[in-house]
């Protein structure tokens, strides 16, 4: 394993001790795969030696914009914020009658 892969993995752990922490398995995410087309995920990469953090739609197309950060701490803030975001938007749809972008437990209670 070369040392960029090492430091992704590090950093991977950190953001995966968070989400353990917040009980927010279910979510998804995708860390560190731009590529991937999990439908509905909250995307963190890096590109062009900066950090990107994005969400995606159904068809893994993105949401809005893609927010560029020259730090990992600050990505991480801004990528578990939509992870929040996540759970209060589809929380607030489930009580209003409508109904959720996928299955949780943290919202479908």
């Amino acid at each position: 394993m070369n040392m960029i892969n090492q430091d992704i993995s590090k950093l991977k752990e950190e953001i995966d001790s968070v989400v353990t922490k917040k009980n927010y398995e279910t979510l998804r995410y995708v860390l560190f795969n731009e590529g991937d087309n999990t439908p509905f995920a909250v995307h963190l990469f890096i590109k062009n030696d900066k950090f990107m953090v994005n969400s995606r739609d159904e068809r893994s197309y993105v949401i809005g914009k893609t927010f560029e950060f020259s730090t990992f701490d600050e990505a991480k803030v801004k990528f578990l914020k939509l992870l929040d975001l996540t759970v209060e938007i589809n929380k607030e749809d489930i009580k209003l009658g409508y109904s959720a972008e996928y299955y949780s437990p943290l919202w479908n209670k």
